[in-house]
């Protein structure tokens, strides 16, 4: 797996056919990563990806390359991560940004009704609630709380911008669920364990409260409704 060898010398990005071309790559690094999750520890190509950081290239490929299949292997990819038992990916912080900034990128550029990728971004963002629910150690890395006396001096929109930027899995979560189908599963399924985890952080707890997302979840709720009454 010398994703570095395989960066120099391997298709550019700005190749029209880049999306094609990676495609197998992809599917055969998930591969491996998928049969090796199923032997015993250690994982050496999950603990490589871990520690060298090369899944900021899958990053890379997700959020620029405009070919859907890529964009769903580096979903698999990053599932694959997140359901390992490997504590160096999940438990870290810089991935947990830069997963969270790279699938509001991809949520971005999607086409709209492109319901195969937005069921692969909602499932993945599950992925993640469920792992937090399982395991409360992880929580720091993924809810990383500001200081109550920092957001006095702040205005309602910098204060929502900063609770977003504290816990933005949740926020990434409500925009799924009014939605219906697999999507809205989900996602509404992801904030339930989230809420599950309150009894395990009072900081969590405090911040959920002031955060109105009970408030934001009843609107998603009754905008799904309205449509199913349709």
């Amino acid at each position: 797996m010398d994703f570095q060898l395989w960066q120099r010398n391997g298709p550019k990005q700005s190749d029209p056919a880049f999306g094609s071309i990676v495609t197998p790559y992809l599917q055969s690094i998930n591969r491996i990563l998928r049969d090796e999750i199923h032997t015993p520890a250690p994982h050496l190509c999950i603990q490589n990806v871990a520690t060298a950081q090369l899944y900021l290239l899958l990053f890379s490929i997700g959020t620029t390359v405009c070919n859907e299949q890529a964009t769903k292997e580096t979903f698999r990819f990053f599932n694959l991560l997140v359901d390992s038992e490997d504590e160096d990916v999940i438990s870290d912080a810089f991935f947990a940004d830069r997963l969270i900034v790279s699938l509001n990128a991809i949520s971005r550029k999607i086409n709209i009704g492109s319901l195969d990728v937005e069921v692969e971004i909602a499932e993945l963002l599950f992925a993640v609630a469920a792992k937090l629910r399982q395991r409360s150690e992880v929580l720091p890395a993924w809810f990383r709380p500001s200081l109550d006396a920092a957001l006095n001096s702040l205005s309602d929109t910098s204060i929502a911008e900063e609770k977003f930027q504290e816990f933005p899995l949740v926020f990434m979560l409500l925009d799924y669920v009014h939605h219906d189908g697999k999507v809205g599963d989900f996602a509404r399924t992801g904030l339930l364990y989230i809420l599950e985890s309150i009894g395990r952080s009072n900081n969590l707890e405090k911040w959920i409260i002031e955060s109105q997302m009970a408030t934001m979840m009843a609107s998603g709720l009754g905008a799904l409704y309205s449509q199913l009454s349709k």
